[in-house]
């Protein structure tokens, strides 16, 4: 069995300066993380909430303030304070009528007592046999469609938590086929050995064709030239066959002159011609592809973000609600 690694200090500081130059090249790529933009909110909204609770200190204070002063000036008591004295007889007056008052109160507070004690021991019960019967059974009734209805989203959340899962591993399978992707030199290569074959394949194709049309040719020229009838009943007229072969001759040196001035006027454009894809055009099309793979890795990379924030949300989602044990129980 091999034995396990001595880990020195200086193992140790390498694995921590590694660690966080890591953390560094990550940070400056993909920006700060989850918990630092949380706890850079959270010290903005603390200085959020102390500005708005000083003001809100000082708000209550200056109401506080205003509040004493309107009841020093506008309280109902200042009147008696200030009003003077009464009399004795004015004070056995006020207080005979209040005790009549009193007295008329609570006999019709005795009235009133007795008219509801009598009509409780009389009314109707709130809720009969019949009507607590039905209506457990149709609490039972709502109790079992919720388990029902429970179970249903449960196994639809189940479901799309699996979706999720998968797409997520296709999006993982497309970002590593995009990092294993071939360079642009090696798919440029595979690109030019293709056409060639395809030039090639053309080049043969028309090479044939022109050999069955000169073949078609010689064959017409021999079964319909008008030279065949004077080649079988040759004219007596030696010198007028003479001038028609030297004219057809003339005829024929002018074509050919004319089939090398094209040919080499041809020949000319093909050595100037400009290439279809210059280098600058070709350093501009490697810069924009790899641009375009690096915008679509960052997509790729945002998509895989926020699918895994969802599928967080929605198993803490599943883990919040109640289990089907619970339903079962009854116990919410």
């Amino acid at each position: 069995m091999r034995s396990m690694p001595i880990l020195t200090p200086w193992h140790r500081d390498m694995k921590d300066n590694v660690k966080s130059r890591v953390k560094e090249q990550v940070a400056g790529r993909t920006g700060a993380s989850w918990e630092d933009r949380l706890q850079e909110q959270k010290a903005k909204k603390v200085q959020v909430m102390k500005s708005i609770e000083k003001e809100q200190k000082e708000l209550i204070k200056a109401a506080t303030e205003k509040g004493i002063e309107k009841q020093q000036v506008y309280s109902p008591l200042l009147t008696l304070r200030s009003a003077p004295n009464l009399s004795a007889e004015k004070q056995a007056q006020r207080l005979e009528e209040r005790k009549q008052d009193m007295s008329e109160k609570v006999r019709s507070y005795a009235m009133q007592r007795r008219e509801i004690l009598e009509k409780m021991r009389t009314r109707e019960p709130l809720f009969r046999i019949e009507d607590v019967s039905t209506a457990k059974a149709l609490l039972a009734e709502g109790r079992r469609k919720k388990q029902e209805e429970l179970q249903n989203e449960e196994k639809k959340r189940w479901e799309h938590l699996e979706e999720c899962a998968m797409k997520g591993v296709q999006k993982r399978d497309a970002l590593y086929d995009l990092h294993n992707s071939p360079s642009f030199d090696e798919r440029l290569a595979k690109a030019v050995e293709r056409k060639k074959q395809e030039l090639k394949e053309l080049e043969k194709i028309q090479k044939e064709r022109i050999r069955d049309a000169i073949e078609v040719g010689h064959q017409k020229s021999t079964s319909v030239s008008p030279l065949l009838g004077v080649l079988r009943n040759p004219p007596d007229n030696a010198e007028r066959t003479r001038e028609i072969l030297e004219e057809r001759q003339r005829v024929m040196a002018s074509v050919a002159r004319e089939y090398f001035r094209k040919r080499d006027d041809m020949l000319q454009r093909q050595q100037n011609r400009t290439p279809l894809f210059s280098c600058e055009a070709v350093e501009d099309a490697q810069l924009q592809l790899e641009e375009q793979a690096r915008k679509r890795k960052k997509e790729m990379q945002a998509e895989q973000m926020k699918q895994r924030q969802h599928i967080q949300e929605l198993q803490n989602k599943a883990l919040a609600r109640p289990l089907m044990m619970e339903a079962r129980l009854n116990v919410i």
